[in-house]
């Protein structure tokens, strides 16, 4: 079984240290919103690229709605469980919202939409396999499936079931997304989904025909106080009300009601059962002659915190030591990450563990140049000693 060659490692990157700055560098200049299918798919389409030039294979998956999915593989037909690699090209910001070309580098810093979330992990994973290859590892298949609407949820396509399937099997998971400035590393995020309900009722000149209508704005007052009294706040369990409109004029009874709620939850079982009771709150009728949808926006499982997940930190904290870096400590956050998908099949994963940074979905977004690099090299040296993972700490 492979040892990691830390010093070779170290080498790689001084040798291919600019052609790997270029490489993030043209992934943040290709800027995509999560909506923007056909400009992620040009970004799919040059990592593809890349990959195959290297010789390493790859296919594209039809999320039926959204950007394709890639799943990049290297060693696919040697035994054992895959190393699972993942991350998401797309960014909170459409194209535009910066000035063309916008990458560049300050004081030790990158900058430019997506720099930290998530364009250097998607870099670090292209150049981990090129790595991987370049030594001549063989120990065990590792597969790398990047999406292209993770920003959103997949609430466009099927990207999250893609996800599942692809993840099946795996034997532990590096999720590549933003690192953190303080070098925690992710053990655990809450899952969440939207919840959009919609009251209708029926119109009526409010001096001519009072009795005649029916007040959805007043059937909906009845529901939302029940409905954010369904926080367990002590098991991680929240339900906020974030959005309302209805009604046009002051002069009329209005006959719809609009509402948008962020749920939040921290184990699995909490998000069938929060559906369960959402529906049933709406299901009662206040006002007769009014009626009350629901629908449930891209609910996505709660990466839970386990004993597993802390084994393969406490590997990787092995790694990083070694290397002459500093452990990590664990940290459990309320955003949500593909680590959700990952966790819900039993799959040991660590997220967080992209390039260090700050600013995430803000216009300060910025990531720290040197660890893009010392992180690359933990991760290498990682799945270069998986056997020291299976052996002592899975």
């Amino acid at each position: 079984m492979m040892q990691a060659p830390i010093e070779e490692l170290r080498a790689f990157v001084e040798k291919n240290r600019h052609e790997m700055l270029l490489f993030w560098e043209n992934l943040v200049n290709m800027q995509a919103g999560s909506h923007e299918i056909e400009k992620i798919n040009r970004i799919i389409d040059f990592l593809k690229k890349h990959f195959e030039a290297e010789g390493i294979d790859c296919r594209l998956v039809d999320s039926k709605g959204s950007a394709n999915v890639l799943v990049a593989e290297l060693n696919k037909d040697v035994p054992g469980k895959p190393l699972l690699l993942a991350g998401h090209c797309d960014t909170v910001f459409p194209s535009g919202s910066y000035p063309e070309d916008p990458f560049h580098i300050k004081d030790g810093f990158a900058y430019g939409p997506g720099v930290v979330d998530m364009k250097n992990g998607i870099a670090q994973i292209f150049y981990l396999l090129v790595a991987l290859k370049h030594f001549g590892y063989k120990d065990r298949p590792v597969k790398a499936v990047i999406v292209g609407d993770e920003e959103i949820s997949h609430a466009a396509g099927i990207a999250d079931k893609i996800l599942l399937q692809e993840a099946e099997g795996s034997l532990c998971c590096f999720n590549m997304e933003s690192g953190r400035m303080d070098n925690c590393l992710t053990v655990g995020r809450k899952g969440g989904m939207d919840c959009h309900i919609t009251v209708h009722g029926v119109a009526a000149h409010a001096g001519n025909d009072y009795l005649k209508g029916r007040n959805a704005i007043i059937e909906m007052s009845h529901k939302l106080p029940l409905l954010q009294d369904l926080t367990l706040y002590d098991e991680g369990l929240t339900v906020s009300v974030g959005v309302i409109r209805g009604g046009m004029v002051s002069n009329a009874v209005p006959d719809i009601c609009y509402a948008e709620l962020d749920v939040r939850y921290k184990k699995l079982e909490h998000m069938e059962y929060i559906q369960q009771k959402i529906r049933e709150v709406c299901a009662k009728t206040y006002i007769e002659g009014t009626t009350t949808e629901v629908e449930f926006v891209a609910p996505m499982p709660a990466f839970e915190e386990t004993e597993d997940n802390h084994k393969l930190l406490d590997y990787i904290n092995s790694i990083a030591v070694k290397c002459g870096y500093p452990a990590s400590e664990p940290i459990y956050v309320g955003g949500m990450s593909d680590a959700s998908y990952f966790g819900s099949l039993g799959i040991p994963t660590v997220c967080s563990m992209g390039g260090q940074g700050s600013g995430a979905h803000t216009k300060q977004e910025c990531a720290s140049v040197e660890s893009f690099f010392h992180r690359w090299i933990i991760a290498a040296a990682c799945i270069m000693e998986l056997q020291d993972y299976t052996e002592k700490f899975a």
